[in-house]
């Protein structure tokens, strides 16, 4: 018999279609005596099961493949209670980055088995790009030659332009690979792209800016699209070195003027708040226009939180480390300073906010003090669960255990898992 008999005997019934129901051909004797022995209803479905199987195991193989290994990864596997530790994380993408910067500290690598799930946490993620790709390593190449989700791990190709159908990924990853080149491939099209395409694109022109991108930054100032010249302007006050910061500087440097020890602004002409408009000229314009001493100065009128937010904006912008220490900008400047300089504050907790890192034992100590005398004089203005993701792992924060409060457990449990992550390495 054959298998389309089995399944029509199946549909009709045994009753209406008497059927013989035996072994596949070439399965072992014993399953044939098996089946004889059997009632009819109870034969035919042992029947069909031992075909199934027959079919599903004499599937011809296809034509063999000759596939080249992944390249070896001189990298030496992370340890046992950390690769666990990663497959936890990966689970809850949770603290993944920090296990990540643990591996590149240690230079170890994730047991193999976890590199495609590794890939996933970082897929549609451009943040996470670099770090997934230095942890995958040459296996996580391999993969992503074999799937196209994967692919921001790969070397761009600019033959991949015309056609990929993400192309401001393309450009992203492109970008961070050799941003010359990846801003050339957009200006060999700029004219060609639609203006949202063409908005989209220069914002990816952030990573790696640089004054020799200032052409095509001007050139779409002159975009016939707002969202464009709004996107090309806001990076251009990133290059105070530019003609638009020339231009900028012309413009703002008439609305400051020192009278008598004091700073004397002139309000723009301008649509709206006039304060605002003021705040975004002296933003825009390149910090050498002023004298630094300026800071210290009074402003008349009302007028010192335009001018200063102007010039923290500007700061901010063109990464000025001299500006940024007479502003109190922590954040501009180098690490050991701005955590000394934290650590000293009258509320440490505040003043190492803005600094976005793993911070030292002495600033780490400084914060979970003021986190305590914040939280008994009965301050709760402040979620403080962040401070879980930056304080040194090592930190003792058992005065901090009982203090009560959401954010307090949910600080605790940061460091605590931290902690023995660092452990797992050691």
């Amino acid at each position: 018999m054959s298998w389309d008999e089995l399944v029509a005997v199946a549909l009709i019934g045994t009753d209406r279609r008497p059927v013989d129901a035996d072994a596949p051909p070439g399965a072992p004797g014993e399953l044939g005596a098996a089946l004889d022995g059997r009632g009819v209803e109870d034969r035919l479905l042992a029947s069909a099961a031992a075909w199934t199987v027959a079919r599903r195991a004499g599937a011809r193989a296809g034509a063999p493949r000759v596939v080249e290994p992944a390249e070896p990864d001189p990298r030496p596997l992370c340890s046992g209670p950390a690769a666990g530790r990663l497959d936890g994380l990966l689970e809850v993408r949770w603290l993944v980055e920090d296990w990540l910067a643990l591996a590149q500290e240690h230079g170890v690598r994730p047991p193999p088995e976890l590199v495609p799930a590794l890939l996933d946490w970082a897929e549609d993620r451009p943040e996470r790009y670099a770090a997934a790709a230095a942890a995958a390593g040459p296996l996580g190449r391999w993969l992503a030659a074999r799937e196209p989700r994967w692919a921001y791990v790969l070397p761009v190709d600019e033959a991949d332009w015309a056609h990929a159908e993400d192309r401001v990924d393309l450009l992203r990853r492109y970008r961070r690979q050799d941003p010359d080149a990846a801003r050339e491939l957009l200006a060999s099209t700029w004219a060609e792209e639609t203006w949202e395409d063409r908005q989209a694109f220069l914002q990816e022109l952030e990573v790696g800016l640089s004054d020799a991108d200032e052409s095509l930054l001007e050139l779409a100032l002159s975009d016939r699209r707002k969202p464009v010249r709004d996107v090309a302007a806001a990076l251009l006050t990133r290059l105070p070195r530019s003609a638009f910061a020339a231009r900028a500087a012309a413009e703002a440097l008439p609305l400051l003027r020192v009278e008598d020890g004091e700073i004397v602004a002139t309000l723009p002409e301008a649509r709206g708040r006039r304060s605002e408009r003021l705040t975004e000229l002296l933003a825009a314009a390149p910090l050498s226009t002023w004298d630094i001493a300026m800071v210290g100065l009074p402003v008349k009128d009302d007028l010192a939180a335009a001018v200063h937010e102007g010039w923290m904006l500007a700061a901010l912008r063109q990464r000025d480390v001299e500006w940024g220490r007479a502003l109190g900008l922590l954040e501009l400047l180098p690490r050991e300073e701005a955590e000394a300089r934290a650590a000293a504050a009258d509320d440490p907790l505040l003043a190492a906010e803005p600094l976005e890192w793993t911070w030292g034992p002495e600033l780490s100590n400084a914060v979970v003090a003021s986190v305590k005398r914040r939280r008994e004089a009965g301050g709760r203005d402040v979620d403080v669960a962040f401070v879980g993701r930056r304080l040194d792992p090592r930190t003792d924060i058992e005065p901090l255990r009982d203090l009560g409060g959401r954010d307090i457990t949910r600080l605790c449990d940061l460091l605590d898992t931290r902690a023995a992550m660092l452990s797992e390495f050691a």
